[in-house]
């Protein structure tokens, strides 16, 4: 049995797995609870070991799980699991191949809106369960030596473990509402671990900010999500047999499946996107207006390209882009190993998921992908810029997650939704790796963040400049490292993929990449030189600084280590159906994109290359990553050196103090959103809360019936005789007014 033969085995079969998926998310939730309520009494060792190996225990099943993907058996081919349709007699028609899934039933129901709560693991999945519990559990150990003396050790090791839960549970759903409980799991997760340290006011404020602004796009998600329950009914009502024949369907298959799973199924809203494609007469296709419900008179490619558009919005508040990026620097505020979990491996990656979970949908609309592209190269370049003038460590390595970010999004807008998920893996290793390493500099220097004053420590802390370096030269994109190829795999694609309609985006997006790609190099090669090397600061916290324990450095080799081998993915080893060479990874996704594929063959919204980048290509882009580190090399070792002491020139100061204020966003944002916000609130609370409902509503209330009881208190004397006489008056009145009514 050779390698290849031996990884098609699986050593759990898929029907015996499958129904045991939620247990990847049951370890750490379990842990997080063991950790959270009995974690003072059982001391630090055992929270370690609890917490560890809970996530341990995941990474284990997600490993079997992602290696029964590829379960193949003699004489069957391909694993054919995940059946979303079923024909009446319930018989496995309609499947997917290269999956696991398991159907828990019926979650909950309202009319004929039903969800289920269902797990699934393909090839997408499966490669970010990997990188979940993988890296998190090298988080985790990383963690028991830098939060040693912490008193909420155990708080700490229970928020970790309910993060990890949280976007596991995001990547298994197979429907977007069990996707949106895990998307806010992980936000209030987020909350909790960037406000950690809660005593410290801007500590406990960046979590606050992090979590308002994360509402934002959250609220964009719902609203998404409930306009594409609309559009799957109004498909339902309008498609015809030809609109499902063309999703490989029928009626009765697409409908029962509907009933059986609920409308919002990834597999079923592929289906939705097959079934628009415009191949005939009598079709229902994009341009088809809606004849009823709620969206009547809207066209279908209109509604789904606002929904789209809303998705974006709530990507955008996840994965830290315009306009709601500004949350992802302040985060910086809680301990580094959340930066290197949260902020750089996982969360902040969960859009970048969203919409690669959702391809058939999004290449539907060239107008949302080519925003997608827009908004994701305007973040990378504005952070990128931002990046240049930040001294705190953390702070710069927190721009370049946003810029990198940025490229993932240029990547999935010009539809190369493989390299854009490589990028994301690769960008996990050895940005965690930066992360990690930049906490293992605080450790050794007494917790200091300034870059200018640290220099030299590459002779003492070899293991922490060692691994350092590596994942610098990685994210920079110096060959032959993963970050090299998963970079110029995005940039290739974007410069040869079109829109059809708006073939300028790809050229302006191809080359806002190249100015970003040399600012990556920069920064990067800036905040190396000035961290590890060069003589140690005057200033610096403490005279000799120490190597971290073994806990912390064997973390960084190991990422370091994935930040070069994780290349092989982007090597074109393989042959796609035509018989071009393919890369690695692209061939490994190509199942979970099929449906995007087929749209776009057919619907022609998308011009997709397949080629593989050329040996001058690759020259081109290293070239680009050399003159950015060049530039900042010879400036930081040269040129600033040799004018110490004299005075920059008055418009570079100017520069630097704009780019070192982010360019004054945050203070756009104070004037534009808070202060309006602020001032209306205060006018609703002073007018409408405090004179209008407690004054007159509730006060006035009060107060008038108070004072008609005095003066009605007047008129009771106690005297029977006189309240007889007022009766017998009353009674002659009534009379009197009686006889008159009816003498008129």
């Amino acid at each position: 049995m050779n390698l290849a033969e031996f990884f098609q085995v699986a050593p759990v079969a898929p029907e015996l797995l499958a129904p045991s998926l939620w247990l990847i998310i049951a370890l750490p939730l379990l842990g997080a609870f063991i950790c959270g309520v009995f974690g003072r009494m059982l001391g630090r060792a055992n929270v370690h070991l609890i917490a560890c190996s809970a996530v341990a225990g995941a990474f284990v099943l997600s490993v079997l799980a992602f290696w029964a993907t590829s379960h193949t058996s003699s004489g069957e081919g391909a694993r054919r699991l995940l059946a979303f349709y079923r024909n009446p007699f319930g018989i496995e028609s309609d499947f997917v191949r290269y999956a696991l899934a398991y159907d828990y039933g019926t979650w909950f129901s309202a009319g004929d809106f039903r969800v289920n709560f269902g797990l699934a693991v393909d090839h997408l999945s499966g490669i970010l369960l990997l990188v979940i519990t993988g890296v998190g559990f090298l988080i985790h150990l990383y963690s028991t030596s830098y939060m040693e003396h912490d008193d909420g050790y155990w708080r700490y090791f229970a928020y970790l473990n309910l993060f990890v839960a949280a976007m596991l549970t995001l990547v298994l759903a197979d429907n977007l509402v069990l996707l949106f409980v895990g998307w806010e799991g992980v936000g209030m997760a987020s909350y909790l671990l960037i406000g950690f340290w809660y005593t410290d006011p801007a500590k406990a404020w960046a979590g606050r900010k992090a979590f308002v602004t994360n509402r934002i796009g959250d609220f964009a998600f719902l609203i998404a999500t409930f306009l594409l329950v609309l559009l799957v009914s109004a498909f339902t009502r309008q498609a015809n047999a030809a609109d499902y024949a063309t999703a490989g369907s029928s009626v009765e298959r697409y409908q029962s499946a509907l009933q059986d799973r609920g409308p919002l199924t990834f597999k079923g809203l592929e289906k939705m996107a097959e079934g628009l494609v415009d191949t005939g007469a009598d079709k229902v296709d994009l341009s088809t207006p809606i004849e009823a419900g709620p969206l009547a008179g809207y066209t279908f490619g209109g509604v789904m390209t606002v929904a789209l558009l809303l998705f974006l919005l709530g990507a955008a508040g996840k994965s830290a882009q315009l306009p709601l990026y500004v949350w992802l620097p302040d985060a910086m505020a809680g301990p580094t190993p959340v930066s290197a979990l949260i902020h750089a491996a996982t969360m902040v990656t969960a859009g970048v998921y969203l919409f690669s979970r959702m391809a058939a949908l999004l290449v539907l609309s060239p107008t949302a992908m080519a925003t997608v592209a827009i908004i994701g190269a305007l973040t990378s370049l504005l952070a990128a810029l931002i990046a240049f003038a930040q001294d705190d460590i953390k702070k710069v390595l927190a721009y370049s997650t946003v810029s990198q970010l940025g490229i993932m999004f240029m990547g999935v807008g010009a539809g190369i939704f493989w390299a854009a998920v490589l990028h994301l893996v690769t960008h996990a290793f050895f940005k965690a790796c930066l992360f990690l390493g930049a906490g293992s500099v605080m450790h050794g220097n007494g917790d200091e963040t300034d870059i200018k004053k640290l220099g030299g420590l590459r002779h003492e802390m070899k293991w922490t400049w060692g691994t350092f370096l590596v994942a610098t030269l990685a994210i920079t994109g110096i060959f032959p490292l993963s970050g090299f190829f998963s970079k110029d795999a995005i940039l290739h694609g974007v410069h040869h993929n079109h829109l059809e309609g708006l073939h300028w985006v790809s050229s302006a997006v191809y080359y806002l990449g190249l100015v970003i790609a040399a600012s990556t190099a920069f920064y990067m090669t800036r905040l190396y030189l000035l961290t590890f090397e060069g003589p140690r600061s005057k200033e610096a916290r403490v005279a000799h600084a120490h190597e971290s324990a073994w806990q912390m450095t064997l973390p960084l080799v190991v990422l370091a280590v994935l930040s070069v081998v994780a290349a092989v993915y982007a090597f074109p080893l393989m042959k796609s159906s035509s018989g071009q060479p393919q890369a690695v990874f692209e061939n490994f996704l190509s199942p979970v994109f099929g449906a995007m594929n087929r749209i776009t063959n057919a619907a022609k919204t998308v011009e997709l290359d397949t080629s593989v980048p050329h040996l001058g290509d690759y020259v081109f882009a290293w070239l680009v990553a050399l003159t950015g580190g060049a530039l900042a090399g010879f400036l930081y070792l040269k040129f600033f050196p040799a004018r110490a002491g004299q005075p920059a020139p008055a418009f570079a100061r100017a520069v630097r103090r704009a780019a070192q204020n982010k360019f004054y966003v945050d203070e756009l944002y104070e004037l534009i959103v808070i202060r309006p916000v602020k001032f209306l609130s205060f006018i609703l609370f002073r007018v409408v809360d405090a004179l209008l409902i407690d004054t007159v509503a509730v006060r006035g209330t009060a107060w008038v019936t108070a004072r008609v009881g005095s003066a009605l208190r007047y008129v009771q004397t106690g005297d029977a005789q006189a309240y007889a006489a007022v009766m017998a008056l009353a009674l002659l009145g009534g009379v009197a007014y009686a006889l008159i009514q009816v003498l008129q």
